[in-house]
């Protein structure tokens, strides 16, 4: 068995030229949070033909049981249905030990782990579908367990345990601190997607039963969170390659995106937290993204680029939440005193 050691590697960001690291698989920039790329990592482990002797029964064990998933400790037994058992050489097994490893796979059947633990394999199950849907890291996942297995132990009755390890996933979430966090409503969608009836507002009616068995506080978010998601979202629009080039006189989609970025950052910047109070972060980025394309066209003489339709379907925001905060707060804000 050879060792094989992966060292990170460091580049250099396009987007705000700092360093940029492998986490997760990704290639995440280490200053703006922007994902760069997947990486894909061979395994640690590269099993050789040259040194079967040495291989041990103790290096085929499978991780013992972990607090996001419902594992027992030890390892299985062969395969799922195998007519005959097979050491770590590949070599069957005398009869005697062929008949009694079979009685004991017999009793360490799935049924038998998870027995008076159904509720509880079933939620870290749908836990697992989530994580890997959302691609949520490691720590988000544990903290997600270990919530639901808190709260549970500490609360008498629970109504629904779907909608409690939706709001445990919420909540990781806003512990972690990282940039492009997921919102409640996409939480919901992939639930919903599963074929669970979870929504927004169970979440969080869940969330005022439940947060007081959770210490941890969460970090609330800002616009500033969602600046490189929801640029990157408008950027792999369809249309607006067509557009930027019948409505400006960019040269690139790179350029637009950069213009684009700079002056969003600058209305984040001067829009204080006075007009920023009580309002959703992730809707006013997506607003101000939307007010600076039109400040941005009239910067360079062109003609918007962005419709509210097209900022709506690369957001998922509503149109009329986009419209709203533009109309009400933005344009006397940024374009009526630019004009003036």
């Amino acid at each position: 068995m050879e060792l094989i050691s992966h060292k990170t590697e460091l580049f250099i960001c396009p987007e705000c030229k700092s360093r940029k690291i492998i986490q997760d698989n990704e290639l995440v920039c280490s200053e703006c949070g922007m994902v760069i790329d997947d990486i894909f990592v061979d395994s640690s482990y590269i099993i050789s033909a040259r040194n079967t002797s040495q291989l041990r029964n103790s290096q085929y064990v499978q991780p013992g049981n972990r607090i996001e998933k419902s594992n027992c400790l030890g390892s299985f037994i062969g395969y799922r249905n195998p007519n005959i058992l097979l050491d770590s050489k590949n070599i069957p097994l005398p009869p005697k030990n062929q008949e009694l490893y079979k009685r004991l796979k017999n009793k360490y059947d799935v049924r038998f782990r998870i027995k008076n633990f159904e509720t509880e394999s079933r939620i870290l199950k749908i836990l697992q579908d989530i994580s890997q849907i959302l691609k949520l890291n490691q720590n988000v996942t544990k903290n997600a367990a270990y919530f639901y297995k808190k709260i549970r132990k500490n609360e008498k009755s629970i109504k629904n345990h779907v909608s409690l390890i939706a709001f445990c996933i919420f909540y990781s979430i806003r512990i972690e601190n990282r940039n492009a966090p997921i919102t409640l409503l996409e939480i919901a969608r992939v639930f919903q997607s599963l074929g669970h009836y979870i929504t927004p507002q169970l979440i969080l009616k869940n969330g005022s039963f439940y947060k007081k068995h959770i210490k941890c506080a969460a970090i609330p978010k800002k616009s500033e969170d969602y600046l490189e998601r929801l640029i990157s979202s408008i950027i792999n629009h369809p249309d607006l390659v067509s557009r930027i080039k019948r409505k400006t006189n960019l040269k690139s989609l790179e350029q637009y995106k950069s213009l684009l970025h700079s002056v969003t950052l600058e209305l984040l910047i001067k829009l204080s937290e006075r007009f920023r109070g009580g309002r959703n972060p992730f809707i006013l980025m997506g607003a101000l993204i939307y007010c600076a394309d039109r400040l941005l066209a009239k910067r360079i003489s062109a003609k918007a680029v962005l419709t509210q339709k097209i900022a709506s379907e690369a957001t998922g925001i509503a149109e009329y939440s986009i419209r709203d905060h533009y109309v009400t707060l933005l344009k006397s804000l940024f374009i009526v005193d630019y004009l003036s």
